[in-house]
């Protein structure tokens, strides 16, 4: 599991492959893997792409946390990165 239940943190590195993943499966569509290499995440926080997700209405921690979230997701993800709503799970 990519989080620390206790302190809701993950790790930096875990934290980058989870984020290329998502540029691999297209849920990340303005970020490319070698843009995801060089986030440095002292000047960009992960509250900071946390709140990136959450303003196109994904919710990171789930899904971190969840695979059938995760699934439903990258099935309902449009071009812009936002959920398409109006798709039924």
């Amino acid at each position: 599991m990519l989080i620390n239940e206790s302190t809701k943190s993950i790790d930096c590195t875990d934290f980058r492959i989870f984020l290329k993943k998502l540029v691999k499966d297209k849920i990340e569509k303005e970020w490319t893997e070698d843009f995801v290499d060089q986030i440095n995440f002292i000047t960009i926080p992960r509250m900071v792409i946390r709140r990136r997700y959450e303003n196109k209405g994904i919710d990171l921690y789930k899904l971190i946390k969840d695979i059938n979230y995760y699934k439903h997701v990258k099935a309902n993800v449009n071009s812009r990165g936002s959920l398409e709503f109006d798709k039924k799970k």
